[in-house]
């Protein structure tokens, strides 16, 4: 996946440039304006994923999750072994999809952002 990811960013370069040889003046600055957008919607969307993954918020969830605990009084039932379960195969499976979504948004955000640079120069270029 990892392999098939770095071809992302020529490919977007490649596109740019025949865009940039194939559209004109007007076309290119509504497609310069949309790509770059959506690339910094990516590049925030991937960007909020890893500081979740790393970790960052547990103390603060934890701290909030016992201020909680203090104030709402959980039912019996909800403290035994049935509803603490946690599937490991599930729990995995979760994460390899995080994990690659993640990686999706940023590479697609970078590319993106790329391709509306590129695009750009072309715009400069003809006016």
């Amino acid at each position: 996946m990892g392999k098939r990811l770095t071809y992302l960013l020529p490919a977007a370069l490649l596109l740019a440039l025949a865009a940039g040889f194939l559209f004109s003046s007007q076309t290119l600055l509504g497609l310069i304006n949309q790509s770059f957008l959506a690339g910094l919607f990516f590049l925030l969307l991937g960007s909020i994923s890893l500081v979740l993954r790393s970790g960052f918020f547990t103390v603060f969830l934890q701290g909030f999750k016992q201020v909680k605990l203090l104030f709402f009084k959980r039912p019996r039932i909800m403290e035994s072994d049935w509803f603490q379960e946690k599937d490991p195969v599930l729990q995995k499976k979760t994460e390899t999809l995080i994990r690659i979504c993640t990686s999706l948004s940023l590479w697609a955000g970078a590319a993106l952002l790329m391709f509306s640079v590129v695009l750009t120069c072309f715009y400069l270029y003809q006016s």
